[in-house]
């Protein structure tokens, strides 16, 4: 179908041309001025959602930021109350140890001096696994008695030594006495102790029992 006719007249071709500008003049006035409003439009919407996106983001890294600073923080004061924990066992044993030591030099008999010796053996073998526990943050689940009986498989003394004898029958029968019993923490601490010091009583009992 033709736009234009033979006998359409100057009016009828200027109305047609001008509805034919009108056409062009929207088409570019749309792409000159609604087009890039709506763009930029599209564009900033865009742009909102990415920074939306990214505030979210970095709202999620400063929570993390905080909970590591926290985790820190705590490991810090666990790290701290172990290493406090550990400086007083170590004078705890530092002390107790002297006063073995101090206990060993007033003993007069030197085969009771030699047992005593063998008894501190286990005793320090003791507190050295404990403190090792400690150390490792396992100490909750240090076994004595269980400790005490690896002891007593692995130090099997030789028949020849009567004082290693005499000292590894006497930690026998100490872990006997104690079977059944829940040993732990501070206890643990005790225990090792007591080995050297009960047998170091009988045998002031026995002296003071004899009069020597």
């Amino acid at each position: 179908m033709k736009f234009f006719k033979k006998e359409d007249g100057l009016l009828e071709i200027i109305g047609k041309l001008a509805t034919i500008f009108g056409v062009f003049f929207g088409l570019w006035a749309y792409f000159h001025t609604i087009h890039p409003v709506f763009e930029k439009e599209m564009e900033l919407q865009n742009l909102r959602g990415e920074s939306q996106v990214l505030t979210s983001q970095v709202n999620g890294l400063e929570v993390l930021l905080t909970t590591l600073q926290q985790e820190k923080r705590s490991l810090l004061n666990s790290v701290a109350s172990l290493q406090g924990k550990q400086k007083e066992l170590l004078q705890e044993v530092a002390k107790q140890e002297l006063e073995l030591r101090e206990v060993t030099a007033s003993l007069e008999d030197a085969s009771d001096a030699a047992v005593l010796n063998k008894l501190q053996f286990y005793s320090s073998k003791l507190q050295s696994a404990y403190l090792l526990a400690v150390v490792s943050g396992k100490e909750d689940a240090f076994d004595a008695l269980a400790f005490s009986k690896e002891l007593l498989e692995d130090y099997v003394p030789d028949d020849a030594d009567e004082y290693a004898q005499k000292a590894y029958e006497y930690f026998k029968k100490y872990v006997q006495d104690h079977s059944g019993e829940e040993i732990g923490g501070e206890e643990v601490v005790e225990y090792a102790l007591s080995i050297f010091f009960d047998y170091k009583i009988e045998l002031l009992e026995q002296r003071t029992a004899t009069g020597l």
